[in-house]
């Protein structure tokens, strides 16, 4: 059901949601390019622990086959973040176009976001740049998404019972007889 105005609270959190994500994503990519480029060295340090090598190679593997191993997590990880951040966005962008709509979409994608964003926030913390973008787009955001979700949804309520009333007063007027209204 619509209601009269577009509410600002969906909007705002909307809106940082799609931009907290949008910086998540970035610095996302970047991190993970620069990641990729040091995990060689780090590897290298591992081998020269000879207790790790000696594991490494009973195991029938090379520096190059952890390399490329620890590669491939750091970049599944990743991609399930940037996969996140994608879902996020479309989330905020679909929320643009329905301010002005009382539905359970703004509670509930608000819930799952909020949920995931003080998990997000506990893993990353606040001093980092990821936690200034789980702040906006992981709890500010989702935050206001949902409680514009409930004013929505009381507006609609008391449109529709200022609809319901009005039908009454012009039924009562019309004739002698009380309405009869089905459900």
């Amino acid at each position: 059901m619509k209601v009269n105005e577009k509410n600002r609270l969906i909007l705002f959190g909307s809106l940082l949601m799609v931009s907290g994500a949008g910086l998540a994503i970035l610095f996302t990519l970047f991190w993970g390019y620069i990641l990729q480029n040091s995990l060689a060295e780090a590897v290298q340090q591992l081998l020269a622990d000879p207790a790790y090598a000696a594991e490494v190679e009973a195991a029938g593997l090379t520096g190059a086959d952890v390399a490329g191993t620890m590669r491939g997590l750091v970049w599944v990880l990743l991609g399930l973040a940037v996969a996140f951040n994608v879902v996020k966005i479309v989330v905020g962008v679909l929320g643009l176009r329905r301010t002005d709509r009382a539905s359970n979409f703004f509670l509930v994608w608000g819930v799952v976001f909020l949920v995931f964003g003080v998990g997000g926030l506990l893993f990353s913390g606040v001093a980092s740049i990821f936690g200034m973008c789980d702040l906006a787009a992981g709890l500010f955001g989702p935050a206001l998404f949902l409680w514009g979700g409930v004013q929505n949804k009381r507006a609609a309520k008391r449109q529709l019972a200022a609809e319901r009333e009005a039908e009454e007063q012009a039924a009562a007027a019309s004739s002698a007889w009380p309405p009869v209204r089905k459900n």
